[in-house]
């Protein structure tokens, strides 16, 4: 049972690991890669789940004032990162907000710069005249 504990336990902490440096990425860069962040916590959050199933067959196993002590535990913990979670979505949400706003004015911008054009201006093309024959 305790090594199981361990191993969520060392899942929790890399997890948190991960997400306060995703947290912190938005502080010093200007465009984190949102992909590559989703993938990095995705794939520990399988091994999270992978790891919890594990320790709830073993606790099914076992009973006592020990294993409620380590559940609860592991419940303030994953809390914690729930919390911390809340924080991340919020910061990717205004990250793709941005981007969105920023895609709108870029179109906005260029419709309008098209419109300054002169009809002649837009129907002129460029001749070429050949000189091999």
């Amino acid at each position: 049972m305790k090594k199981n504990f361990k191993a969520v336990e060392d899942t929790l902490n890399r997890l948190y690991d991960i997400q306060a440096d995703h947290l912190a990425s938005f502080d010093e860069q200007a465009l984190p890669d949102l992909e590559q962040q989703s993938a990095e916590r995705d794939i520990e959050v399988s091994r999270l789940i992978r790891n919890v199933d594990i320790l709830v067959k073993q606790q099914q196993i076992e009973t006592g004032a020990e294993t409620e002590s380590m559940l609860s535990f592991l419940n303030d913990r994953v809390t914690g990162l729930l919390d911390q979670n809340r924080v991340l979505e919020v910061k990717v949400k205004a990250v793709r907000d941005n981007i969105k706003n920023r895609m709108k004015q870029l179109s906005k911008g260029t419709s309008v710069i098209g419109s300054y054009r002169s009809s002649a201006a837009a129907a002129y093309t460029p001749k070429v005249i050949s000189i091999t024959n």
